[in-house]
């Protein structure tokens, strides 16, 4: 995977806070079905501010993530060590700035979301973003613009499940394949709410309250412990993969779209 150019960009974001994204974000590499091939770099890039730094323990490094990418060019190589920190064998966290005023101004850097969208579309590795609730219309639209795939948090609530549907229709937009993550407890049923959200690309992630630990823990190859939350979380990252694997930039999600 990523082979020949192909983009291997994934957004994470959400209509709403908290519904699941940044935790996800660190938690899917640990589970993803090809980990042992694929290396993966995690990207914070919330403009509300950031959590990975003092959740996780490592250095926001965001800003020399940026200094790379503007001074990178095509053929050169891409070296994470520069820039992220390494948590596993094959897997790297940027953290971002903690407080929504630096990660503005950083974001808000002439050409900075640019730079490095260009650099990672072109990567070998897979790049997850996890840009909070911004929108394609806003500063980190480059990152959408470039992504094979933008998966979209929302939890599980009907008065959050209804901000959904307008902000797909922006999506659509973006020529990427399009998922939604619908994170914690439902009222309604599954079949119910993928009815309501109008498009079949729906996955159904419990919340059991230890997310973050389970975030945590990943890396230290004590997979099963938390097997519903595991187990779910395994086939949403392999359906990623696969996405990522057949559609590395949106084929795939034409075809279902006039399906």
């Amino acid at each position: 995977m990523g082979d020949g150019g192909a983009v291997v960009i994934v957004v994470f974001h959400s209509v709403s806070g908290s519904p699941g994204a940044s935790v996800w974000s660190v938690l899917a590499p640990g589970l993803w079905s090809s980990g042992k091939e694929a290396e993966h770099v995690v990207v914070e890039a919330d403009l509300a501010g950031g959590v990975m730094g003092a959740r996780y323990q490592v250095d926001a490094m965001t800003d020399l993530l940026m200094t790379e990418a503007r001074t990178w060019s095509p053929g050169s190589t891409i070296t994470p060590s520069l820039f992220a920190s390494k948590v596993a064998d094959r897997v790297w966290l940027v953290p971002g700035p903690k407080t929504p005023e630096a990660a503005t101004r950083l974001w808000h850097t002439e050409s900075g979301a640019t730079s490095i969208a260009d650099m990672a579309a072109v990567d070998r590795r897979v790049w997850l973003f996890d840009v909070g609730r911004a929108t394609p219309s806003g500063v980190l639209g480059p990152l959408f613009a470039e992504a094979a795939m933008t998966v979209l948090f929302v939890r599980g609530y009907a008065e959050e499940l209804a901000k959904v549907r307008q902000r797909l229709v922006d999506l659509r937009a973006t020529k990427s394949h399009i998922t939604v993550a619908v994170t914690g407890n439902c009222v309604h049923s599954h079949d119910e709410v993928t009815e309501f959200l109008g498009t079949k690309h729906v996955s159904f992630l419990p919340d059991d309250g230890q997310l973050i630990e389970d975030s945590r823990t990943v890396w230290a190859g004590r997979r099963g412990r938390r097997r519903g939350v595991w187990a779910a979380g395994a086939e949403f990252t392999a359906n990623i993969d696969e996405v990522l694997a057949y559609s590395p930039r949106g084929e795939m999600r034409v075809v279902s779209e006039v399906s």
